[in-house]
């Protein structure tokens, strides 16, 4: 999958679309499935291993887990940002549209987190205590520089470009 399938990169004459977690859709939904799979084979092998409180305490388990998967595929997954040429605005659109920022507020920068790091965007004022990831996690491998490097080029460079922040090769 090439950069441009795996955030589902659309730009046409006047806005740039961007969905951050579309390439984790296949992952999800293999553990998805996994669970779905998971259900009959807790019930049918482990029903009568199990004391009953087990057995309910094993259930909640498998509750949780697809509960938190398919937030995952509803809430986050079709997570889109759009770089609105036209009015110079962002938008965060999930099921409606919400305003994030205008372009002259918006700025960029490289969030450090735990092993690894991801493009962000936010408003100049306030870019650490409201901020929005746009890229995937990067953990600084060969294989993750080639991604990043990629995803520089094909996605990052046109997304400043529309918003007339020049690039900043120091930051890498």
């Amino acid at each position: 999958m090439n950069v441009i399938d795996r955030y589902k990169f659309e730009e046409n004459g006047s806005e740039i679309r961007i969905m951050p977690n579309y390439n984790f859709l296949s992952a999800l939904i293999w553990w998805l499935v996994l669970g779905i799979i998971a259900l009959p084979v807790i019930i049918y092998y482990f029903m009568d291993k199990m004391s009953g409180d087990q057995f309910k305490i094993t259930l909640i388990l498998w509750a949780i887990y697809m509960i938190y998967f398919l937030f995952d595929l509803f809430f986050r997954i079709p997570v889109k940002y759009i770089f609105d040429k036209s009015e110079k605005c962002i938008y965060r659109k999930l099921i409606i549209s919400k305003k994030l920022m205008t372009f002259d507020e918006m700025t960029y920068f490289i969030n450090d987190e735990r092993g690894g790091y991801y493009y962000s965007i936010g408003k100049k004022r306030n870019q650490f205590v409201k901020n929005y990831r746009i890229s995937n996690y990067f953990s600084g491998s060969k294989k993750s520089n080639e991604r990043e490097d990629d995803y520089i080029k094909e996605i990052l460079c046109p997304i400043l470009i529309a918003v007339g922040i020049p690039f900043n090769e120091s930051e890498q």
